[in-house]
């Protein structure tokens, strides 16, 4: 019997072993196993990524004998390899809807290269296991974002992606700080032998895992026959939804409105340039499919007709779109046309940039200015990183609930990165300001939760975008996410040192602080013009109009 095959309750008897088997087998075939699985291949990725930090200069300079300049070369490799990884993957992903063996690939790819990378003897080999981790890092973030996106697609997507968010952080902030540990203790064997074992536990949970289509159709079937067996399920690690929402979906030629809870809501996303069909499974009984009865959410061709236009299109037009948008899927280049999804891109930039700021010019200036050792400072970066982490899961729960999206309402998701943005910004300037490590820890923490408030809506606002678009470029959009995420985390820190050893400390935190107030400005364009066109109160009457 296969990994993929699906057991029945005889085939275990009934001991206590039996019963966990079976519990085990069937959340294998639950949303929440995705979600758990792609949280942990994202901070798998991330930790690996940032466990060569601490000991990459010695291996540069001693090892190797060359100067630091190699170490920013390195760097560049990596973004070089996730240009290629993550839109080629997402290609495949999308067209064949397969995301586990692609995943599987990519794990095996990072680990093999990561182990490769420690052990290299030649400049040559760190720039070809650099290119290579990177191509693995593109793969992994591409496909398993675009995963939860599957299994938790509409307003479920802003919890799922705080808690990937949290991985993240714990991956890419805490790396440097368990690499430095790791490194200490037992040299490049012991980073080598870290590797392996995270690989292998990640290896084993992505084989077990089912793919999301199958994990759809195994979701209806259990809610149908058990609701509150799915519902239990996804309350180990979303919190439940008590709220009834409104799910929509198109139907050949009627519209219905459906109500439901939200722990038995299943998305099947369908072919490119059609509507992604929503079946919701209500106290085990009713299976419904319900469109939107607003002309603002009718899709045309893989768009929203009428959202964001004066009219609000007529239904044989959008079937007629919608029939012509079923030629060709979505592709990269039309996501970047879509206004959210650009905003979200260069607000990844400066966010994650503005996060990744801080590796290349904290510690410099806490040993220059406080004498203090490299443990010390990895304690520092605690304060960083937990804030961020505990943030993510808060910020997604809050971003997913129409009831304080209706009260920023056109900005809904926007408005968390946009304040976020502007807070975060006038921490980190009080970074830079700040003359003794008391304050500087306290601002770190509030840099850590801000941070996580402008980031965590990015991902969930991507995914919902697309959703509306079709549902077919999951995989394309995180790809464009883990772009603009290597950008960001390249550029900008590799761009700071220079400017720190110009201007000083304080002024790098407001460069830094600048550029999170630029990205909040091109979050708020499109929100902002969309208010002024049409006001508040098309926003909040009894057909509202959409937006994020």
């Amino acid at each position: 019997m296969t990994a993929g095959d699906s057991f029945g309750p005889d085939d275990y008897g009934g001991s206590r072993l039996a019963r966990v088997v079976r519990r085990c087998n069937d959340f294998r075939s639950t949303p929440a196993a995705v979600l758990a699985v792609s949280t942990m291949a994202v901070f798998a990725d991330t930790v690996v990524y940032g466990l060569i930090v601490p000991f990459l200069p010695e291996i540069l300079q001693e090892r190797l004998g060359m100067s630091s300049s190699a170490n920013g070369i390195l760097f560049g490799c990596f973004g070089i390899g996730v240009l290629v990884g993550a839109p080629a993957s997402a290609y495949i992903s999308d067209r064949w809807k397969l995301r586990k063996w692609p995943m599987i690939i990519g794990l095996v790819g990072l680990g093999a290269t990561s182990v490769l990378f420690a052990f290299s003897n030649a400049f040559w080999e760190l720039v070809l296991a650099r290119l290579a981790q990177g191509v693995s890092s593109g793969i992994t973030w591409a496909v398993g974002l675009g995963m939860i996106a599957d299994v938790y697609a509409g307003e479920a997507i802003g919890k799922a992606m705080g808690i990937a968010f949290s991985g993240f952080t714990l991956g890419y902030l805490g790396g440097p700080v368990l690499g430095g540990a790791i490194y200490d203790a037992g040299g490049v064997h012991a980073i080598a032998a870290f590797v392996g074992a995270i690989t292998a536990v990640d290896l084993v949970c992505r084989l077990l895992l089912r793919e999301p289509k199958d994990v759809l159709s195994a979701s209806a079937s259990r809610a149908a026959s058990s609701p509150s067996l799915e519902q239990s399920q996804h309350e180990q690690l979303l919190e439940t939804m008590t709220e009834e929402k409104t799910v929509a979906g198109e139907v050949s030629d009627t519209r219905k409105r459906v109500s439901m809870p939200a722990p038995v809501l299943i998305a099947s996303p369908v072919a490119a340039g059609r509507v992604g069909i929503v079946e919701a499974v209500g106290s085990g009984d009713n299976v419904a499919r319900g469109a939107q009865s607003s002309p603002d959410l009718t899709l045309a061709g893989g768009r929203l007709a009428g959202a964001e236009s004066g009219d609000g299109g007529s239904e044989d037009n959008g079937s007629d779109a919608a029939v012509a948008g079923e030629k060709r899927r979505t592709t990269m280049l039309d996501l970047l046309k879509e206004w959210p999804i650009l905003a979200c891109c260069v607000a990844t930039i400066t966010v994650t940039g503005a996060s990744g700021s801080f590796e290349p010019t904290l510690p410099i200036h806490l040993v220059d200015k406080y004498n203090l050792n490299s443990t010390l400072i990895g304690v520092i970066f605690i304060a960083l990183v937990i804030p961020n982490a505990v943030i993510g899961p808060l910020a997604g729960k809050y971003t997913d609930d129409e009831r304080v999206l209706a009260k920023v309402a056109p900005y809904g998701r926007f408005g968390f990165m946009i304040i976020g943005s502007l807070l975060e910004a006038v921490a980190v300037a009080c970074v830079g300001a700040t003359s003794n490590i008391a304050g500087l820890v306290v601002n770190l923490v509030f840099v850590g939760m801000l941070g996580g408030i402008a980031a965590v809506p990015i991902m969930s606002t991507m995914g919902v975008h697309v959703h509306r678009m079709g549902g077919d470029a999951y995989a394309k959009v995180y790809a464009l996410f883990n772009i603009a995420y290597s950008i960001g985390v390249i550029v900008i820190p590799t761009v700071l040192p220079p400017i720190m050893n110009a201007v000083g400390f304080a002024a790098t935190m407001g460069v830094t602080a600048a550029i999170l107030v630029f990205g909040a400005i091109i979050l708020a364009i499109h929100p902002t013009l969309m208010l002024l066109r049409h006001g508040r109160s098309a926003y909040t009457g009894e057909n509202p109009r959409v937006f994020l």
